[in-house]
Order: C-alpha cells, then structure tokens, then sequence
C-alpha cells in the first residue's frame, strides 16, 4: 500500500517538505507533548473504568435482568430492549449472570477492552499514515485516544451494559473497515465476507449497528473491490433487516418508532452530531448545560475562559448555542465530511488503513445521525437538550474523531501555515477537555457511591428510594422484582459472601485493635417498602485497611450479636484530584442497617466467611436525626 501511495505525485511532492517541517519541530516538543497528553487521556479513562466501573446493577438493567433470569435460553437474549437487539451484549450479561454471580466485571472487562482496542487501531493506523510528519502523526493519536476515553462519556464508559451497547459495535465497524482495506488487496470474496461478518455483529450489538453496512459498502466502493464482493454486504443487511424486524420478537415496537418528519429530522441530526461542541464548550454559554459549568467560573481559569468564550459566541451571532448554534455547528461538520467524502468519490485512490477507518467512522455516524433523527425525533422535540445527553455522546465523539484525523491529515498536506494551526488546536484540545475530564470522573465516583449505596441496602433488606432508580430507566417496581429475582439466585449484591446471613446470630472473636474506624452519625430514614424505620451509616477506614478487604464482609451487629445490616466500600476516603492515575483503595463504606432502633447499641464488625466469625471493629455512633 505505501508503494502504491507513494506512487501518486502528490504524495511524493509532499514527502520532503513533511520531514522538513518535522525538523522545524525543537527538540521534538510537540509530538512528545502531544503524545503525553493522549496518553494522560487514555490512562485516566481506562482507570476510571477499573476503579469506578459500576459494580451494580444500573439503571435500565433493573428492567433487562427479569428477561436473562426468566426466560429459557435463546430466548433470554433475543428481547427487544428500547427498540434494539444486543443479542451480543445480552449473551455477555447472560453468561455473567450464569458464571460469574453478575458481579458486572465480565461486561466491565470485555467493553472496556472493545474501546481500547477501538484507540489502539485507530492510534497504530495513524502512526503509520503514509508520509505524514511526525508532528501530526502524534497529533491523530491523541486524537484517537482523546476521542474514545474523554469522559465526558463516563456514563457509557463506567456502566457495563452501556459500554458494550457503544463500543463493540464500534469495534466490529473498524475490524470491518479493516477487512475493506484487505478485500481491496486480495480474495475480495473471503475479506468481505468478514467484512459483512462483522456488520452483522454491530448489528446485533446495538440498533446503529446497522448502519456499519453502509457505511464499509462505500468505503469498498472508494477502493475499486469489484462489486460482486461489495454485494455481500448488500445481502448481508437484507438479511439483518428480515430478522431485526419481522422474525425476531418484538418486531412492531422496531418499526412503531420510526416518525418522518424531514426537516425536523435534519435539524435534530444536525444538533445531535454537534453534542461534543455542546458539552465541551458551547454550553458553558449562559444558562449552561450543567451546573458545574457555572460554579467552577470562578475557580477554574480554563472554565473561565470557556465560559467566557461561550458566550461571547452566543452574544456575537445572536443565537442560543444550544438551538440555532448547534444546527449550525453540525452542518458545518456534515459539509467538511461531505467534502471528504466527495473528493474521495471523485478521485478513487487507493485508501490508506487509517482512512479506511476514520472513513468509516465518519460515514457509521453519518448513518446513526440519520437513524437518530428519525427515530427520536419525537422524544426530542418534547425535551430539546435530551439530545446532548450523556448516553448519546459517544456516537458523536467517533464522527469528530475520525473527521478530526482527516483534517489533521489534510493539514499537513498543505500549507505551513495551515500545519501550525491543526497542530495549535490539537494541543489546545487537551487543555480545553481537562475541565470535563476532571468534573465528569467526580461524578463517576459519586455514581460509583450510590450504586454501592444500593448495594449495601439491598443486602440490609432496606429500600432507600433514595438510591434506585424510579423513572424511564426503571420504576420502582422493576427494581423490586429484580432484586427479588437477585437474591432467589444469589446473584450482584447476593453473592457477596456472609449476605445470605441478614437476622442470624454470628460468632464473635476478639475486638481489633489494629483498625481504626471514623463514621459520621447514623442517619435516619423510613423504607420505602414497609414503612419500617432503618438508618444509613457512612464511614472511612482511617488504617487497618488490609484487615477489612482482605476477603472480609463488613456488618452490623446489635447487642445479641445478630446481624441487622451490611456495608460495601464505597468510595476512597482520601484526598486526591480526579481523574485519579493510580488504584486506590476504597477506604470509605455505607451501610444500612435494618429495623434501626435508637435504644440498641450496635457495632461494626468483619466477617470471616471461611469461619463464620466476626470480628468487632467499632461502636456505631448515635443518631442526631
């Protein structure tokens, strides 16, 4: 490939002044800083997914769970779910449930490798982009790892179903992409047949999946595979079609959400490809997309700036960045990627890897943005900022990723002059996302919290409403059965060792003394269940941190030595700035205990579940609620 691209005039005339302009470079500053800032980006995201993953079940799965521990095999994984079919995603979440007590790490661990896979193709195929300087070849894989881990997607990257509903779908397109790029080489027959292999994978891992057909059908076209190969895509999406909506279960709820409504369409495809803009900048503008965008002006420079930056935006053109300004941020996005893709069109050269890849990024979302503005045009008519939403993102990361790196490329082509400036604005990239980065890990700790909240009172037989959700996602009464079902099979929060021992008297041993335990007052609630009064204790594990994790089970016991509650970690009870580059331990816990009465005296102990004998830690501190 390099032989036949180095072939074109083009790019040999632009070979010498790359190398000329990598030496203009001093010292190598800016690839170097380039590098060290995508790989900040990456290491922060992947040690958020380890350390603040979430643990427990979430949101909509409390809805989801009933299907996988219901109904028989394959119909388990063959349910419709929000007007899509993750029979993949599903079959990780089924096979979690049935060997791994659905402790969540399977789905943690299998999408959270599918994104970082999705960084290192993109990464590796733009380091070796044909005669591109070194200055942008580190500036497109910051850009790739920029791209994938900015958490300002945390809620897709920390919650396990979630990651594998975004990023295995985006990891079969780029294998896909990558199979095109072969197929144009040799045995077309075989390597789009792989290529339509991993089509149908997207497909079934998430709804826009399907739209991974269109998308390698064209890049196949721009590298001249001979048309009876691109037809097996062609055959390949018909049969998706067939079974994602007429022979699978559930087939009127697919086609009930698809609403025509052309310019309202348009405008919410437009608004919703531009959401990066939105949450990174433009919605800092008066009033802001979030609160924490407004209460860290004045403590933040770089909020600050963006802040100010905003709105002089919003005042300048006199629209709401978040309405008209949007629509006008997408559509320049779709005319820089329709002029790629045109030129492409036009001239047919052969395709590098690492244009068949963004290639396909852009056109995967191009598509998704299309599907989206058909079929949540009415949600988003009703709740207009929707489309920003968090679960929403990370499609439209991948489309200015890969438009990002086309430019990038494009750059470096050109002028000197339009060199500097890519590379100005691929170094102020990282700087203008630590805010988000920063502010969006706290919120996946604080996540992280309640879910282990939850947990915890779960376990305690106590209903904090406080903790579980009770709205779209899932009603209250969802979360009731599924808790149900969790605890007849022993299964997330049940599974924890000594859980199943709520109400039994326990052996005591002796009291630690090389444990030191800080709680706060006990809090009071009622549960929302039965009524009966309970309490929320939290506290810090001040030293002796091995001795309670070390595969203990912390509880509460009363003065009959029964066990009335449970405790899980829950957050890491030291100072630190976030995003956290290291693996603390979690020395914070909340806990509840059940039937509360300000007339007992209870205590925190461990439990050993080899022995069957607790071990006192700390006299629980009395109520001032």
């Amino acid at each position: 490939m390099s032989s036949q691209l180095t072939s074109n005039p083009e790019h040999a005339a632009h070979g010498p002044s790359a190398l000329a302009w990598a030496r203009t470079i001093p010292g190598g500053i800016v690839p170097l800083a380039l590098l060290l800032a995508g790989t900040w980006f990456l290491l922060t995201g992947l040690l958020e997914i380890i350390n603040f993953g979430f643990r427990q079940p979430m949101f909509d799965q409390f809805k989801m769970y009933p299907n996988y521990l219901m109904l028989p095999f394959p119909d388990s994984v063959l349910q419709l779910e929000n007007g899509h079919r993750p029979i993949l995603p599903n079959l990780v979440q089924v096979a979690e449930a049935q060997w791994f007590s659905a402790n969540q790490n399977l789905q943690l661990a299998l999408g959270g490798g599918s994104a970082l896979l999705m960084a290192a193709l993109l990464a590796i195929a733009a380091w070796r982009a044909p005669e591109a300087s070194l200055p942008t070849r580190a500036a497109c894989v910051a850009t790739s790892c920029i791209g994938i881990f900015w958490l300002g997607n945390a809620r897709m990257l920390l919650h396990g179903s979630e990651l594998l509903h975004v990023y295995l779908p985006g990891l079969f397109l780029l294998l896909g992409a990558l199979a095109v790029y072969r197929a144009a080489q040799a045995s077309p027959v075989a390597w789009m047949s792989a290529a339509t292999g991993c089509c149908l994978c997207a497909t079934f891992s998430f709804g826009s999946g399907i739209a991974a057909f269109p998308a390698l059908a064209i890049i196949a076209w721009y590298s001249r595979v001979p048309a009876r190969a691109i037809g097996i895509l062609g055959l390949g999406i018909a049969v998706a079609l067939v079974v994602y909506l007429w022979i699978l279960p559930g087939d009127d709820g697919v086609r009930d959400m698809l609403v025509f409504r052309p310019i309202d369409s348009a405008a919410t495809a437009m608004r919703w490809i531009a959401s990066p803009w939105i949450n990174a900048w433009l919605g800092f503008a008066e009033p802001p997309l979030y609160p924490w965008m407004a209460s860290s002006a004045s403590s933040d420079p770089i909020v600050h700036w963006l802040s100010v930056s905003a709105n002089a935006v919003q005042s300048l053109l006199h629209f709401d960045n978040r309405r008209t300004g949007a629509i006008f941020v997408g559509m320049a996005g779709f005319c820089v990627a329709g002029y790629f893709l045109v030129r492409q069109a036009i001239r047919r050269e052969p395709l590098a890897p690492v244009h068949c890849l963004v290639f396909a990024l852009v056109l995967f979302v191009g598509a998704v943005a299309a599907i989206i503005g058909i079929g949540r045009v009415g949600n988003f008519s009703t709740l207009p900022d929707d489309v920003f939403a968090d679960r929403y993102l990370p499609w439209s990361c991948m489309f200015w990723l890969g438009l990002g790196i086309l430019l990038l490329l494009q750059a470096d082509r050109s002028s000197r002059r339009a060199r500097a400036a890519a590379l100005v604005i691929a170094l102020a990239l990282p700087i203008g996302l630590m805010p988000s980065q920063q502010n969006w890990a706290g919120w996946g700790e604080a996540v992280y919290r309640i879910g282990q909240q939850a947990g915890a009172a779960a376990i305690s037989d106590v209903f904090d409403a406080r903790v579980f959700p009770d709205d779209d996602s899932a009603q209250a009464d969802d979360v009731l059965r599924t808790l149900e079902l969790l605890q007849q099979r022993k299964l997330a929060m049940f599974s924890i060792p000594g859980s199943g021992r709520l109400g039994e008297r326990t052996g005591i041993g002796e009291s630690s003394t090389d444990v030191a335990i800080w709680m706060d007052n006990v809090e009071l609630l009622t549960d929302a269940r039965t009524g009966l009064p309970g309490a929320h204790v939290r506290g810090i594990v001040m030293s002796g941190i091995r001795r309670t994790s070390k595969g203990g089970t912390l509880l509460f016991i009363d003065e009959s030595n029964s066990i009335v509650g449970y405790a899980l970690p829950s957050f890491v009870g030291k100072e630190g700035t976030t995003p956290r580059i290291n693996m603390p331990r979690k020395r914070g816990f909340d806990g509840y205990i059940r039937n509360y009465s300000a007339d007992q005296r209870y205590r925190l102990a461990v439990l050993d579940p080899d022995s069957g004998v607790s071990t006192p830690l700390s006299p629980i501190p009395s109520t001032t609620k």
